[in-house]
């Protein structure tokens, strides 16, 4: 059975869920900012293309640019937040002005987007999203493999409305589980979404170079470490995500056997910030929550420390992404001083 779904967000990350649950039969909506973007969605269509095995599509999807027009919708199913970090607080109150009993779902990365909701609508579930998509024009995205989805209530516990969007996003072809701890996925998300600078920072080239593995190893063994030290959770809901220490000897065995590139055109949304300084960095946030947790436990952090000064200072002076070799970035990162912008 069909889905009633709002999407609110036509980033990559929204555009590549709303198409793909259209094309699986979903009854979605996706409300995006720019009339432009809308008007070239709705004569399109919106388009998946997966530059690993070359396969394209097109799926029909309605689209609208203004939240006074899903009033009918806020009813009869779950709106799911594809905006920034930090969008969530005021969309959810405007939101629960339209309709007092919505359910909100939020998609973003981070870990604080669910309280934030939660201050306006009483049912709020998360969404951890794990796929690489890269916006490639107003109606395309592109993304490769089938994507993995955790979701559950916040602040715990899963229920119907988490039922039917697992059913939802299974029909639509990802990989789904449900998760009693939501904020434990969202965190050990956040950890691995601290490596993303590292990728967009370092020439393309280099990603075979081993410190380019190390540095990642060495930001998530901060990270490990600081939410022990402050006794955060941060585990995967089952065995179909690798946990941290997994995750660190995946990246071990990826300078072994030189897997550590990616030869497609799939950027993350750090580099995307970087070639686009007018978009929001959001990467800076992610190592402040690790370094939040490393003062107050007294856990040293200092990798997460420099990288998050480093790209701060290029975003903001515009340098662009791919501007260090994979030694100096990881030179500057692990020296005992603090390196300079």
């Amino acid at each position: 059975m069909s889905a009633c779904l709002t999407l609110i967000g036509g980033g990559a990350v929204g555009l590549n869920l709303a198409a793909r649950l259209a094309r699986g039969g979903e009854d979605v909506l996706l409300v995006v900012r720019r009339p432009a973007v809308a008007a070239a969605i709705e004569t399109n269509g919106a388009c998946v293309s997966d530059p690993a095995t070359g396969a394209r599509w097109r799926v029909g999807l309605a689209t609208t640019t203004g939240l006074d027009t899903i009033a009918p919708r806020l009813r009869a199913g779950p709106v799911i937040l594809c905006t920034r970090a930090g969008d969530e607080v005021e969309l959810a109150k405007s939101l629960a002005e339209i309709e007092p009993t919505l359910r909100v779902v939020t998609a973003q990365n981070g870990v604080r987007s669910e309280a934030g909701a939660a201050r306006h609508v009483a049912h709020v579930s998360g969404l951890v999203v794990r796929q690489t998509c890269t916006r490639d024009a107003e109606d395309v995205v592109l993304a490769t493999g089938s994507g993995r989805i955790v979701v559950g209530r916040h602040p715990e516990g899963t229920d119907a409305t988490t039922a039917a969007l697992a059913a939802a996003f299974t029909r639509a072809g990802f990989d789904v589980s449900q998760s009693e701890q939501i904020a434990a996925d969202k965190w050990l998300k956040l950890c691995v979404n601290t490596l993303s600078p590292v990728n967009a920072l370092v020439r393309r080239a280099d990603h075979t170079h081993p410190a380019f593995v190390d540095l990642k190893i060495r930001l998530l063994e901060e990270a490990r470490d600081a939410l022990e030290a402050a006794n955060v959770c941060a585990r995967p809901c089952d065995d179909r995500d690798p946990d941290l220490d997994t995750e660190i000897a995946r990246l071990a065995a990826s300078r072994a056997d030189g897997s550590s590139v990616r030869d497609l055109p799939l950027y993350n949304a750090v580099w995307a910030a970087l070639r686009d300084p007018h978009k929001p960095l959001e990467a800076d946030e992610h190592h402040q929550r690790i370094l939040e947790l490393a003062e107050a436990a007294g856990t040293p952090a200092l990798a997460h420390a420099a990288l998050r000064r480093i790209v701060i200072a290029a975003h903001r002076e515009e340098r662009g992404p791919e501007i260090f070799g994979a030694q100096a970035l990881f030179d500057r990162c692990t020296a005992s001083a603090e390196p300079k912008s």
